[in-house]
């Protein structure tokens, strides 16, 4: 099997030569062939210009016409051309080279005669040159010429007649080469077409793969609503999406596909967006949400957030950019609105504040006198009063005094931001030793029991975190069981952001719980206690405004914080506090 395979490949190699060499012999004569017929084409062609140069004379001789010396020229040019290219083709024959140079100088002299022969028409009139052309057609240059290229035409045939005889033979020679190479190859080009067909399968499936997966890219970009694009390096527009087609009122990518941005979009908005695409291609650095107006075809203006990133091929070469657009024009209307929303309410809050401060201000100076003039008549006139009287005059008094409370109230409340402090390291433990300190008589009245766990530093108003910690350690003592004393355990720790929703990502928040052992309340009323007066039992039971828990939140949003309660009857009460660690802004 080896020596016969051996063999097998000798015989295709041998024969392949034979073929080989029969094959150029073959061409080697067709190619002389087929140059022997361009040198008659060419022959013919030159005698033809030349021809066309002597009656393009003849018709300015007579007419005196100069748009008749272009034909001339023409003609002229191209027998000179025809000469140069036969003389490059029978270059390895010399006797047709002579021959060919002999038919050059004829010619050369004709064509300078046909030129003496314009120039006299165009100097001494239409007689002269006339006879001067009849005595040149006596002379029979033209006739010389003729006899010897057709001498030269001859020549060439007889090469003609001998070199087709050779490619007859050898084409005859060349063909039983190949019809006995057909059957030896026969069988190794079935063997290479059952290769090529697997290899044609093979690639097939990878295009039909490839093409499934454009297919289904493209329709997911279509799929998208914001436009998305793609330009070259040259800022032309080589695809998108049909999205960014609405968007131009544009009804195919063919109508969009070469066009820059100075064809859709005015002049200096087309220049900004020019401007940011050569920083992109110039930088290789992505430009991410850049905020931008732009214009509809329509001529409706919006608001685009662009984002545009450098396209690189397979070998790492820039070839362009991807953009992508999401209108905004909603967002930029709600921010708009939303500022001068917001600027409307810190008026507000202004008026509102100094209304507060002014209003309460203005009500104590009546209560002090209302309060003054009821204590002088119970000083006074307490003996002359009969028990309704005096039981009138204590409701005046208890009446003022509650007043005088809620007023009081108000104005903390308000203060929360209109006396707010600056920001500043406030070391929680050390506020509430100072809060139990100042609650230090209320603690042994009611032998309440309070632990402090170790609380932590924070960016915070000193002020304002002390009144927080006060208004619920006055909560715990004052909401206690009857007969039980209070319980109030502080705790605090700190807490990852990503524990606590909202929170900004790398941000510290801290967490602060304080729990008792009192009364506690419903559930439903978790967020209703935090509401401003609102009470969960009445003034006989409890003292108070109802405003302690709303300051408490207030507190704590101003800090960028919150503060939520948990609760059962009968089971105390828990109010967990988050507050950032650090403070983005210094007040």
């Amino acid at each position: 099997m080896l020596l016969g395979f051996g063999l097998a490949i000798v015989a295709v190699v041998v024969l392949a030569t034979l073929s080989l060499q029969s094959t150029r012999s073959f061409i080697n004569t067709a190619q002389w062939v087929s140059r022997t017929h361009q040198v008659l084409e060419t022959h013919e062609a030159l005698l033809r210009h030349l021809m066309e140069a002597e009656s393009a004379t003849r018709g300015y001789v007579i007419t005196g016409d100069g748009l008749i010396l272009d034909f001339f020229e023409q003609a002229a040019a191209e027998g000179e051309k025809s000469a140069d290219d036969l003389r490059q083709m029978v270059a390895e024959d010399p006797e047709q080279l002579a021959r060919l140079g002999t038919i050059r100088k004829r010619m050369d002299r004709k064509l300078a005669a046909l030129r003496d022969l314009i120039e006299l028409r165009r100097t001494q009139g239409d007689a002269a040159a006339l006879k001067k052309f009849s005595a040149m057609g006596q002379e029979g240059s033209m006739l010389e010429i003729r006899a010897l290229m057709a001498e030269f035409k001859l020549g060439e045939q007889h090469r003609l007649a001998d070199r087709s005889r050779l490619t007859m033979r050898n084409g005859n020679r060349t063909l039983s080469m190949l019809w006995l190479g057909s059957g030896i190859s026969l069988l190794l080009l079935l063997v290479a077409v059952a290769l090529i067909l697997r290899d044609v399968a093979a690639r097939q499936h990878a295009e039909d793969q490839l093409a499934q997966e454009r297919n289904l890219l493209r329709s997911l970009i279509d799929a998208i609503p914001d436009p998305i694009y793609i330009k070259d390096l040259e800022g032309h527009y080589l695809l998108d999406n049909v999205a960014h087609r609405q968007f131009l009122h544009l009804d195919s990518l063919e109508a969009l596909s070469g066009r820059t941005v100075m064809d859709l979009f005015p002049p200096e908005m087309a220049a900004t967006y020019a401007r940011d695409d050569r920083s992109v291609i110039e930088t290789s650095q992505p430009l991410l949400n850049r905020e931008e107006p732009s214009v509809t075809r329509d001529g409706q203006i919006v608001w685009l957030s662009t984002t545009k990133v450098p396209l690189h091929n397979l070998k790492g070469d820039l070839i362009g950019l991807v953009c992508v657009s999401r209108d905004v024009s909603d967002r930029k209307r709600s921010e708009e609105q939303l500022r001068a929303f917001t600027a409307q309410l810190e008026r507000s809050n202004d008026e509102l504040r100094g209304f507060a401060s002014v209003a309460s201000h203005d009500l104590q100076e009546p209560l002090r006198k209302i309060r003054a003039f009821a204590d002088r008549l119970a000083l006074k006139y307490a003996n002359v009063l009969d028990p309704q009287g005096l039981d009138y005059l204590d409701r005046v008094q208890n009446a003022a005094g509650r007043m005088q409370t809620l007023i009081q109230d108000l104005l903390t409340l308000s203060h929360v931001t209109s006396r707010a402090q600056p920001y500043v390291p406030v070391d929680l433990g050390a506020v509430v030793a100072g809060v139990l300190s100042d609650m230090e008589v209320g603690i042994e009245e009611t032998q309440a029991k309070i632990e402090v766990g170790i609380l932590p530093i924070i960016e915070a108003d000193p002020v304002q975190m002390r009144q927080l910690f006060q208004n619920l350690l006055g909560n715990a003592l004052k909401f206690h069981k009857p007969g039980q004393p209070p319980e109030v355990t502080i705790s605090g720790r700190i807490l990852p952001s990503h524990d606590v929703a909202g929170a900004a990502p790398g941000a510290e928040i801290c967490q602060i719980v304080v729990a008792d052992n009192g009364i506690g309340f419903d559930s439903q009323f978790a967020e209703q206690i935090f509401t401003l007066f609102q009470r969960l039992h009445s003034r006989q039971e409890y003292e108070g405004t109802g405003i302690g828990l709303a300051v408490c939140r207030k507190i704590a949003h101003r800090h960028g914080g919150s503060i939520v309660a948990k609760s059962e009857e009968g089971q105390g009460a828990t109010f967990i506090i988050k507050l950032p660690v650090q403070q983005t802004t210094k007040s």
